[in-house]
């Protein structure tokens, strides 16, 4: 019996790829059956079954009549279902990762867990496509979608921070909670590992700051000295280029000329300080 929730293990995985085989010669034999079998199945509550369906079903050798029932899917009523089609055309698409992008962004906001997941391998996987599609889906007029673009940017954050710093810089204004959160949170992940890189665009941006843009900046560098203050010995030795230059940057803002940022470096050091 395979579980509702939570991974599978090897037995569960075996069971789902008999049941999935069954289905695939009911198809064969009696289409209509064999759909309705595998409705039943997509409809799993288990994400990793779905997930693990819709792969075997683009892997299958009538992929192309599964790939028909996926377009019906996709649009279904039921999560479970377009979830399970998602799953079905990233594997279908694996060549083209073009196209999944494309199916991403016309289907990200009524499959949102599995799209997030998608959008994080994606990066990892095609940085070069993502970094060309992500540009678009940041100027989206949809809050969302502005958002969703952030999701994964963090695995990119060490091996190239200026096209991290250059995203964050054209939606660092932006009026949506959601985006401000992603925005902050990158800037804490990739203060992290390039603060010689980082700090320098956050000064600059200090400068020309509102008020929200002063909060954005105060919630992700209050972050930033909080974690110096609450360190171990060990997390100090693991990574002693943040420390030392989280520090140093506090103090230098301190006596800054610039009254935006020698206000944030003084409430900064107060934190290291204490």
């Amino acid at each position: 019996m395979i579980k509702k929730i939570g991974r599978l293990t090897p037995n569960e995985k075996n069971e789902l790829y008999a049941k999935t085989q069954e289905i695939i010669e009911q198809i064969k034999e009696s289409p209509q059956k064999g759909k309705k079998e595998f409705s039943k199945l997509a409809a799993s509550q288990n994400y990793f079954v779905r997930k693990q369906l819709g792969k075997m079903a683009a892997k299958s050798d009538i992929k192309d009549k599964f790939e028909k029932i996926a377009n019906k899917y996709i649009n279904s009523k039921k999560y479970a279902h377009r979830a399970t089609a998602l799953f079905f055309y990233n594997m279908y698409y694996k060549d083209e990762p073009e196209k999944m992008i494309e199916i991403l962004s016309n289907y990200y906001n009524s499959i949102r867990w599995e799209a997030e997941n998608l959008m994080d391998n994606y990066w990892k996987s095609y940085p070069k496509l993502m970094k060309k599609n992500m540009m678009k889906w940041i100027v989206s007029e949809d809050d969302e979608k502005r958002s969703l673009s952030f999701h994964g940017l963090e695995n990119f954050t060490y091996h190239d921070p200026q096209f991290v710093l250059d995203f964050i810089k054209k939606v660092i204004d932006d009026d949506s909670l959601e985006v401000q959160k992603k925005i902050t949170h990158t800037i804490i992940q990739i203060a992290k590992t390039k603060p010689a890189v980082v700090y320098p665009h956050l000064r600059e941006w200090l400068t020309e700051a509102d008020d929200k843009r002063v909060k954005t900046i105060w919630v992700s560098m209050k972050k930033l000295a909080n974690s110096i203050k609450n360190s171990n010995g060990r997390d100090k030795k693991k990574n002693k280029d943040f420390f030392l230059l989280t520090k140093d940057t506090i103090k230098e803002w301190k006596r800054d000329k610039n009254d935006k940022v020698s206000t944030m470096g003084k409430k900064l050091y107060k934190i290291i300080k204490n």
